[in-house]
């Protein structure tokens, strides 16, 4: 739903995801929105609260918001097959926000690696002079990426099953030492 319409502005973090996320994530220092269906709020609060955001400020209906045209902004998905050109020319950065040990059992070509965790407060390494490609194992995390990408005002583009859709497909990955990565997490 986030990506064919949203926000400008707001970072997605699903329910299923929001506990595993949101401590990482989120500025404990500034108040929290929330934007989804009604029923689950008190889910949502209970989380933020039990990770210790405690100044959730507002809730928005999703269906409500939908309906008032403020959800005007979306981003593109792209399968593998249809941007692995893009990523081997350069013509796209690739973004891989896996962690370093799953970054160690392989990963694109060309990707340069920013852990999701520490993306928001790395966004000031990654160059905007091109569409950036947000990319993990399923393509989950990737998502929660391309929404904080794009608030940050990357023209952002998600890949659809991330790297294992590319490599069910069967396009290359690599399994060596990468020179040319961005690594921020430690």
């Amino acid at each position: 739903q986030y990506e064919v319409a949203h926000v400008p502005g707001t970072w997605n973090i699903p329910l299923s995801m929001l506990a595993g996320w949101a401590g990482w994530l989120v500025d404990y220092e500034r108040p929290v929105y929330l934007i989804g269906q009604r029923e689950q709020l008190a889910e949502a609060v209970r989380i933020l609260h039990k990770i210790g955001v405690d100044e959730v400020a507002g809730y928005f209906d999703a269906e409500a918001v939908a309906a008032s045209g403020l959800a005007s902004e979306h981003y593109r998905s792209a399968t593998p097959v249809e941007i692995e050109g893009q990523i081997a020319s350069g013509d796209v950065r690739l973004i891989d926000v896996r962690s370093n040990a799953e970054l160690n059992e392989g990963f694109i070509p060309n990707a340069e690696h920013y852990f999701l965790g520490r993306l928001p407060e790395n966004l000031n390494r990654v160059p905007q002079n091109l569409p950036v490609v947000a990319q993990c194992l399923g393509g989950a995390r990737s998502a929660i990426a391309a929404s904080i990408l794009q608030a940050a005002g990357f023209d952002v583009i998600n890949l659809t099953g991330g790297y294992g859709a590319w490599k069910r497909d069967g396009l290359a990955t690599e399994k060596h030492a990468r020179q040319h990565a961005v690594s921020s997490q430690h």
